[in-house]
């Protein structure tokens, strides 16, 4: 993390110091003057690389606290936008927080606006670090930064006052159940004999006001703490609760400070600032004075480091991913070893095995091909009973038919001619292979109704035809040719029974069944 450069101006000097390691260290003052610029730029030359905060403890600030309707979002933002100009219009140090919501009816919300009415102080100041290119993080002012002190000094009470003395003189800040309210800044008075009165009796006038303003009741109790960095202050509790029962006052010394909030007793007799700078150097507060244009550098500083951290980021996923790549790679080679062992080791039980075989009559490819071919005979048989069932539901249907011969074949499919027998190229190989069969019966009785029987042969071939395996039923031989070409023969006076009514089919399977 990069290390801070700690300032704190008022109205006569600055004091700055650098924040490395969680620890406050080389505290200096400059005169605000031409020679204390220019040391202080000198001074800036040794803090490369570190970013500035900057402290303004000066009477010339303001605080207000207004009431406005409730409000969130964008509306939000422009209503206290508009507020902010209204009531800062001749500086652009200002910062504002809502410290809560009320409890009427309308429950309007309460903000505490905040700002440096004399930015001129800062200006020989800020224009030294921006010489040296120090991102400036923020300016703050000292009372909001010594809001960090109630964590030290693990305080509760309602109504606190704190009471510190920096370069720029003594500073009364008042916290009302634990939130900030006020804050005075009295200047160092040069007669130190009557100082512990002086500043008790502007203690006195605080408590005064806050009774006027009705942020506290005069038979409240008021809880004085006193920060005597120098233990300059050493009567101050005395005079502050002489004939005043409700104020009771807590001294902490310079040792009790360097025990309390461990700064080096060295830094706290550089300066009489180094107590809030360390609180500066601890938590800066939420009270940014600092416009856009102070603080662009430090945005350009805040996305470096987001791109500086993403880039870090995307850098351990990579070694992640190439650390796990590399151990899955590591896996699977010593996986592929321990295959191989045990592939070789198989491979010679498998010699050893096959080595008390008997000798084969063929060879090992022999034996594979007659498999395979036996395999494929297995699928390719084909036995006549599809053929004999159809034949026998047809049968069953025209009871008249009686089957006489029944040849059945299964081979390349081919036409019959009209002679009984087979055309050359149902035997060419290659062809694919169905079911045939010649079917020859006869009409039994027959009494010489030629038209009779053929209507019985008619059904019988319609019945056989309209099976959904049968690709097609031919007919070879019928008992009467009815073509017009025929010519006519016979005896018409042939008795009833005779064998007249003779006929031959062929019937095909459709190819695969």
């Amino acid at each position: 993390m990069a290390s801070k450069t700690l300032i704190c101006v008022s109205a006569d000097q600055a004091t700055a110091g650098l924040w490395q390691g969680r620890k406050l260290s080389g505290c200096r003052t400059f005169a605000n003057d031409e020679r204390g610029w220019n040391a202080f730029s000198t001074y800036l030359a040794s803090a490369k690389g570190s970013i500035a905060y900057v402290m303004a403890d000066t009477v010339d600030e303001d605080y207000r606290f207004e009431t406005l309707p409730h409000a969130g979002g964008k509306d939000r933002t422009e209503m206290v936008a508009r507020k902010l100009k209204q009531l800062y219009r001749g500086t652009s140090y200002f910062s504002y927080s809502l410290q809560n919501r009320e409890a009427d009816k309308r429950k309007d919300d309460r903000y505490l606006f905040a700002a440096l009415t004399s930015p001129e102080l800062l200006s020989p100041w800020l224009k030294a670090i921006n010489s040296h290119a120090l991102p400036i993080a923020g300016v703050f002012s000292q009372p909001m930064v010594s809001a960090s002190l109630l964590g030290h000094l693990k305080v509760k009470h309602p109504n606190l006052l704190i009471v510190s003395k920096g370069s720029a003189g003594v500073r009364q800040t008042f916290f009302k159940n634990l939130k900030f309210r006020i804050s005075r800044l009295t200047p160092l008075r040069e007669v130190a004999e009557a100082a512990d009165q002086y500043y008790a009796d502007e203690v006195s006038n605080t408590r005064m006001y806050l009774d006027a303003l009705t942020i506290t009741h005069v038979d409240d109790t008021l809880q004085v703490i006193i920060l005597d960095q120098d233990d300059s202050l050493t009567g101050l509790p005395a005079a502050i609760s002489r004939g005043r029962p409700n104020m009771q006052c807590t001294l902490l010394g310079r040792t009790d400070i360097v025990a309390k909030f461990a700064i080096a007793p060295q830094e706290i007799a550089a300066s009489n600032d180094a107590l809030h700078l360390h609180l500066l150097g601890e938590t800066a507060p939420s009270h940014n004075f600092a416009p856009p244009q102070v603080t662009q550098g430090f945005q350009r500083y805040l996305g470096q480091r987001m791109v500086y951290a993403a880039s870090a980021a995307m850098l351990l996923v990579a070694l992640a991913w190439t650390g796990f790549n590399l151990f899955d790679t590591s896996e699977a080679r010593s996986d592929i070893a321990s295959k191989r062992l045990e592939t070789q080791r198989y491979q010679q039980l498998y010699q050893e095995v096959t080595a008390k075989f008997p000798d084969s009559p063929t060879s090992t490819d022999n034996l594979r091909s007659t498999i395979e071919v036996s395999e494929q005979l297995k699928l390719s048989v084909r036995t006549p009973g599809a053929m004999l069932a159809i034949v026998s539901h047809a049968l069953d249907a025209v009871p008249q038919i009686q089957l006489a011969h029944f040849e059945w074949r299964y081979g390349p499919e081919g036409e019959a001619d009209t002679n009984g027998g087979t055309a050359s190229p149902a035997f060419l190989p290659g062809g694919p292979l169905a079911q045939t069969a010649k079917i020859r019966g006869e009409v039994s009785p027959f009494t010489g109704d030629y038209k009779g029987a053929m209507a019985q042969i008619n059904a019988f071939a319609s019945r056989l035809a309209a099976e959904p395996a049968v690709a097609k039923v031919q007919a070879l031989q019928l008992p009467f040719n009815a073509s017009s070409e025929a010519g006519m023969s016979g005896n018409t006076n042939a008795p009833a029974g005779s064998a007249g009514a003779q006929f031959e089919f062929q019937v095909a399977f459709k190819p695969g069944t």
